[in-house]
């Protein structure tokens, strides 16, 4: 088995579909059909299962999922150290960065870092961080920018912590919030907790609440049009002219959010990871001085 076999399994794994496994490798499917059988001839197994809704991986064929990903990256990381060695800043960078920090911070940092090193191919996954959090652990990404809290036990660096604040239009910011409409919106599991310990400490409940958004730029546009009140994080907040008041819990901690870089020691010493690690602290200090 060659690396090209290796690319075929892993794309076959995910698509579970010969036609779009061969459009996605440029490959014609009689081609493909051909190739899959001499893997299995030459692993003496059969890898999977021929049905009408697609294909469907044996055991044994699941069984060697795992070492075909883990030969994958090592090539990966030989190439990439390689490169390290000729002081020559190229290769792959493959980030997460969550949808909040993707949106607001990522475009200027992606800007000074791509023309400082051009020679870097970026590939860039942008997703809730919980998403994120297991692309990292599974190595499926380099590096990722997570907001929340997160059990990890090789490399973090916070990046930032902001308020978490209340939102409104001007018009509104003296009505009692159970007279008018909270907008929700749709955030992880954990941000969503601490949204709602807040509600119950100020004595209101979100059960009727009339929209629910994914968009925050769409739920800050409600807002302005006095359709409600919001709970919205400090970074996307800076050209809203409504009110803002950042929110404490009932015990006088501040209800914030942080934003960490998360990433293995393994991919450290590429230059590019380092780099890029420094140009994210670099682009965060210039918001804070």
């Amino acid at each position: 088995m060659d690396e090209k076999d290796y690319e075929i399994i892993l794309t076959l794994h995910k698509l579970k579909n010969i036609t779009k496994t061969s459009e996605k490798l440029f490959i014609s499917q009689p081609a493909l059909t051909k190739r899959i059988k001499k893997i299995e001839r030459d692993l003496g197994i059969d890898l999977i299962i021929r049905s009408k809704k697609g294909v469907i991986f044996t055991p044994l064929g699941e069984s060697v999922i795992p070492y075909i990903k883990n030969v994958t990256n090592t090539l990966n990381l030989m190439r990439q150290q390689v490169e390290s060695n000729h002081n020559f800043v190229g290769g792959t960078l493959n980030i997460g960065i969550s949808l909040n920090y993707s949106h607001y911070r990522l475009p200027e940092v992606l800007k000074n870092y791509t023309e400082a090193f051009p020679n870097v191919d970026v590939k860039i996954v942008t997703d809730q961080s919980t998403h994120l959090y297991h692309k990292l652990e599974n190595d499926e990404i380099s590096l990722a920018v997570l907001r929340g809290e997160y059990k990890w036990d090789e490399e973090s660096i916070l990046l930032n912590t902001e308020p978490i604040c209340f939102v409104c239009n001007n018009k509104n910011m003296n009505r009692p919030l159970d007279s008018f409409t909270y907008i929700g919106r749709h955030v992880d599991s954990i941000f969503q907790a601490k949204i709602q310990t807040w509600l119950i400490e100020n004595g209101l409940s979100i059960e009727n609440t009339k929209f629910w958004i994914d968009d925050i730029e769409t739920c800050l546009d409600i807002v302005k049009e006095g359709l409600g009140w919001t709970i919205l994080p400090k970074i996307c907040l800076n050209n809203f002219n409504g009110y803002i008041k950042s929110l404490y819990f009932a015990d006088g901690t501040p209800f914030t959010r942080s934003t960490y870089i998360l990433y293995k020691k393994l991919y450290y010493s590429l230059p590019q990871v380092k780099l890029f690690i420094q140009y994210l602290l670099d682009n965060e200090k210039s918001y804070q001085d």
